[in-house]
């Protein structure tokens, strides 16, 4: 059971995580002053000004709206590996595949080395706007393919939490979930949100739309996913605007154990300079005789350099402290990207990510101070509004041998590749 729990990356990293809110581009936690992902796209298309802080990046504030996307791809990896589910490490996200194998522990969004449709997503809602008075609206997210269980929670999509995978909505490849049910009210500078949302955490989103690349860098490893709760926004000024609020990881009125403090601001210091800030502190218990302290955080700073040069930095950190091994356990990860816009069609990327581990000898983990390493470049192209088609190619490493990464622990490295085609609608 222990060896499960903390065996490897997948498991070590994620099995500690604050799994609640998240931003994305129509409605959710930090959207307001959040770019859009797509470098040259204009968020102020539907707003009666040109400031990406002034408009959501979606349907304009107070209307309803119904829109979503399809994202399918194929991804294979050096080794020729494929993912394992006879021997699936159960973790507090509910993954259900064998870290050991395949493309699943490091790419996540690619759990087969082959064809699959990734995510058919649907969101419908109404977007609020306080600042006429009191206005209430909400979201309602459903998501199905091979990326779903990252967004399933306990007491909605499945019941045991680490059992053999039994009350979880699908099995093997794809599952579903409601990625988003929360309602939300808007007065003056003040937004609140309750139910179960997206995490503001790192620079990767749940949805592809949201993403550059085709897999997500390892910080989204360690980064919450979803979550259920409550929290308040307030806009101190046109560059700031902070939150806080409570959470419970991962679960939707599951058990009164899990609690954490939420909190973070998003600061515009310029035109061309958007950080993001957010914590969370509080425990969780992976079963009753397993109870966790944690720690978790990130900061996210967007440059746009000029018209057609990007760069994003993510510093993302989780402390955890398990009460059964009396051990202190980390994991904090860097993320760089570089997007340039070649052209209205054409844009390019490229990636470096270092991921470093240390499980305070935790019986099963990772050799303490282990380091991963990713180096990736990508293109999207897109030849009209509804269509982007996503090829990449990515190279993982390690300086040491961590629990079976690549190739059921035969390798420290691996070299993989695909491309998906994302279709909006």
């Amino acid at each position: 059971m222990r060896k499960t729990i903390f065996g490897c990356l997948g498991a070590a990293a994620v099995a500690f995580t604050l799994q609640f809110t998240s931003a994305n581009v129509e409605a959710g936690l930090f959207d307001r002053c959040t770019p859009c992902a797509e470098v040259d796209c204009n968020p102020c298309d539907d707003a009666d000004s040109c400031n990406p802080c002034d408009a959501v990046c979606g349907p304009k504030a107070g209307k309803w709206f119904v829109n979503g996307h399809l994202e399918a791809g194929f991804f294979a990896n050096g080794h020729g590996m494929k993912s394992d589910y006879g021997q699936g490490v159960k973790h507090i996200a509910g993954r259900p595949f064998n870290a050991a194998t395949g493309n699943t522990a490091l790419l996540q969004n690619t759990r087969l080395t082959g064809a699959q449709v990734n995510q058919v997503y649907v969101s419908m809602g109404k977007a609020v706007d306080g600042r006429r008075g009191l206005d209430i609206g909400g979201t309602v997210d459903f998501t199905w393919g091979s990326d779903a269980y990252l967004v399933q929670a306990g007491g909605l999509e499945f019941i045991e939490r680490n059992g053999a995978g039994k009350d979880r909505w699908g099995s093997g490849d794809y599952y579903s979930a409601v990625a988003q049910a929360y309602v939300e009210a808007a007065y003056g500078k003040w937004n609140f949100v309750a139910g179960k949302f997206f995490a503001p955490f790192g620079s990767d989103s749940y949805k592809s739309t949201d993403n550059f690349f085709y897999s997500w860098s390892s910080n989204n490893l360690i980064n919450p996913q979803v979550g259920g709760g409550a929290y308040a926004m307030y806009k101190v000024s046109d560059n700031l605007m902070v939150i806080g609020g409570w959470v419970m990881p991962e679960e939707i009125g599951k058990s009164s154990k899990n609690n954490a403090v939420l909190g973070g601001f998003i600061w515009n210091p310029g035109k061309r300079l958007n950080v993001r800030y957010a914590f969370a502190a509080g425990s969780n218990t992976y079963d009753p005789a397993e109870k966790i302290d944690l720690f978790t955080h990130s900061l996210t700073a967007t440059t746009q350099i000029n018209k057609k040069l990007k760069y994003v930095f993510d510093w993302s950190l989780l402390n955890v402290n398990p009460h059964e091994y009396d051990v202190h356990a980390a994991a904090y990860g860097l993320n760089n990207e570089i997007i340039y816009q070649y052209n209205t069609k054409w844009a390019f990327g490229t990636r470096f990510g270092m991921l470093n581990t240390n499980t305070g000898n935790i019986p099963g983990g990772l050799a303490n101070g282990s380091e991963l390493y990713t180096v990736g470049f990508g293109a999207n192209w897109t030849p009209n509004k509804w269509l982007v088609v996503k090829p990449e190619v990515r190279y993982d490493w390690t300086d040491k041998e961590p629990c079976n990464v690549f190739n059921g622990g035969e390798n420290t490295y691996q070299v993989s590749g695909g491309m998906s085609a994302v279709v909006k609608f």
